[in-house]
This record gives structure tokens, C-alpha cells and sequence, in this order.
């Protein structure tokens, strides 16, 4: 059964790579991947006009981080689910991006498995 029931999902990452792995994911599981950007501002122009039921958020990025990114949408539309990205999995960027008010947090290379479980969490799908 697949777990995306044509939600829009929005991806943002500065990798290529990484943006195609995930959007494979997501459109495997169901999802409809609205858009893709690859920096900060270009996220937020796509986040306003797409306004996506979910959004992966990487945080290193060129031209602004993704917990600035994180701020700016939560600050207009706090009901956002946002889940970071990231390859640093320390305890303090984590916690941060939590009490920011991010759903979920996963963590590069992308296991499927885990970043479903953080999506059906963020989503609240049982």
C-alpha cells in the first residue's frame, strides 16, 4: 500500500543527487512531488507558491541555511510539516530544528524505511 495518497511534497536540497533520490522516494511511496529547489531563497519563492502538505528541508545550503528557511515558513504558516534534512546528526542542530517547530528530522545517506517513518509521523499517518 502505498503511503502518499497524492500529497504534494516539496524537496530542497543543494545536491542533485540527493533531490533525485528523495523525489524517487517519495513518488514510489505515492506522493506527488510538486516542486524541487536547490537554496534557500529558491525554496521559500516555491513554498509560497505551492504552499506543499510536506516539504524535506535540507539545512546546508548555499545562499541560506535551512533553519533560516525553517523560520521564515513557520513563521507565516505555522501548521507547515516540515521534515530537515541532513548528513549532521549532531544532538544540538537536531534539538534546534526541533524547537523551531520541524516535524521530523532525517539523516543522509536516506534510508527508506527510516525517512517513511518520519514521514508517516510528521504526517500523522498510523
Amino acid at each position: 500500500m502505498s503511503l502518499g495518497s497524492g500529497q504534494s511534497v516539496l524537496i530542497v536540497d543543494d545536491s542533485p543527487v540527493m533531490r533525485q533520490m528523495l523525489t524517487k522516494l517519495f513518488v514510489n511511496q505515492g506522493f506527488n512531488v510538486v516542486g524541487q529547489a536547490a537554496d534557500g531563497e529558491e525554496a521559500l519563492a516555491l513554498f509560497e507558491e505551492l504552499r506543499p502538505e510536506l516539504t524535506t528541508l535540507d539545512i546546508v545550503m548555499p545562499k541560506m541555511r535551512g533553519t533560516e528557511v525553517l523560520e521564515i515558513i513557520l513563521k507565516k504558516y505555522p501548521e507547515s510539516n516540515v521534515i530537515m534534512a541532513s548528513s549532521v546528526s549532531d544532538a544540538r542542530t537536531v534539538m534546534h530544528c526541533l524547537k523551531i517547530g520541524a516535524k521530523q528530522y532525517i539523516v543522509k545517506p536516506y534510508d527508506e524505511e527510516k525517512v517513511m517513518a518520519a514521514v508517516r509521523k510528521a504526517l500523522n499517518i498510523s
